[in-house]
């Protein structure tokens, strides 16, 4: 037996953020968000939108941490709803910060949350909607959110479906400041979500059309959307390839990428989309060279004949070079913790679900081939 997941109630296109006023019941609203959406001046926008001025929180780190979500929801725990606005960090501090307080103390305390997780304080678990300013992680449409754990060296992924949002309003006109590099790393997000989405193990008669679509849309639009940013359509497309991408990531699973950018999320502070796009051509060739299902798959979503995944990965390079992603993170460290960050990847939620499961050695002969 499958369960799919659908999505929240969701507001499109240019404009659509005046659906906020509509949107939002209470009194006393909360907004989550980071100091880069307020430089940008999208949170303005946002506040205008809303029936009442709000209480906002603008210090959403780059990677929310543990602690970081546990102060929120302490902060929001009188709210009558709450609006995450911002990129996957912003939004899955909103998450976590909203439902926490229903799960048992020790549970929301060291972050042990999983879809079968028993919720006990119900009446603790605030409405909340969610305001996407990125064309990246999809994470308005499902219940998962990725939260750092310094404790642990990791990025964990909890998810549970009281996560889900009430409403997601996808509005273009949000993400239109948001700059080149930034464009470029969290739209290769979204292709690595519907690359990995297409072949995890958890994919589906239903969730492979949201995979293919998603990969569709975000591969046509992203070089548009990085050269020429005020392209209102071409954001339209990578904020609904985002979504579809989420939708089947939500339901599906991802796989060995998001697994390993995880664990290197875990130990250094580099950008995930970044990340990803580095090692995304060699994990589908590796995929592609041990698994025919995940042949027969990428040669769905790739037009010429031939080793599907030696066209794919092709593709992946030609598109990462072109939005400007082909080196590695400035931030790169000197030396890299691979034992440590290869251990965390095999024990991953992510890898749960990778077509391939790779042993820690394979992971580090990988790694150190995609960043030495």
């Amino acid at each position: 037996m499958r369960e799919f997941v659908p999505p929240p109630r969701t507001y499109t296109g240019p404009g659509s953020i005046t659906a906020l006023a509509d949107s939002i019941e209470g009194e006393n609203v909360h907004v989550i968000t980071d100091d880069g959406i307020v430089e940008a001046g999208v949170l303005d926008d946002v506040l205008d939108h809303l029936p009442v001025e709000p209480t906002v929180h603008t210090d959403v780190s780059a990677n929310p941490t543990r602690e970081t979500v546990l102060e929120l929801a302490t902060r929001v725990s009188d709210a009558d709803y709450v609006v995450g606005v911002g990129g996957g960090s912003a939004m899955d501090a909103t998450k976590a910060a909203c439902t926490l307080p229903a799960f048992p103390d020790d549970v929301a305390r060291t972050l042990e949350v999983s879809p079968e997780t028993r919720v006990t304080k119900s009446d603790r678990a605030t409405p909340f909607v969610l305001v996407p300013t990125t064309a990246g992680t999809g994470t308005e449409t499902g219940y998962w959110a990725v939260i750092s754990d310094h404790d642990r060296g990791e990025k964990r992924s909890i998810g549970h479906p009281s996560m889900l949002a009430d409403v997601a309003v996808l509005d273009p006109e949000c993400t239109e400041s948001l700059p080149p590099k930034v464009t470029a790393a969290t739209g290769f997000d979204v292709v690595t979500h519907a690359v990995e989405s297409l072949v995890a193990n958890g994919a589906s008669t239903i969730t492979i059309p949201y995979s293919r679509r998603a990969y569709a849309l975000a591969t046509a639009s992203l070089r548009t959307a990085v050269l020429e940013g005020d392209d209102l359509a071409a954001r339209t497309r990578m904020l609904e390839a985002s979504y579809l991408a989420g939708v089947a990531m939500n339901n599906a699973g991802l796989g060995a990428v998001h697994a390993i950018s995880h664990a290197i999320g875990g130990e250094y502070d580099l950008p995930h989309g970044h990340v990803n796009a580095v090692l995304l051509p060699t994990v589908v060739r590796e995929n592609g060279n041990r698994s025919a299902r995940v042949r027969e798959q990428f040669a769905s979503i790739v037009e010429s004949t031939g080793p599907a995944h030696e066209l794919l990965a092709d593709q992946l390079r030609r598109l990462r070079r072109d939005v400007g992603l082909d080196e590695l993170p400035a931030e790169t460290p000197a030396e890299w913790a691979w034992d440590d960050i290869s251990s965390f990847a095999v024990d991953n939620i992510n890898m749960q679900t990778n077509p391939i499961q790779y042993t820690e050695s394979e992971i580090t002969d990988l790694c150190r081939d995609v960043f030495e």
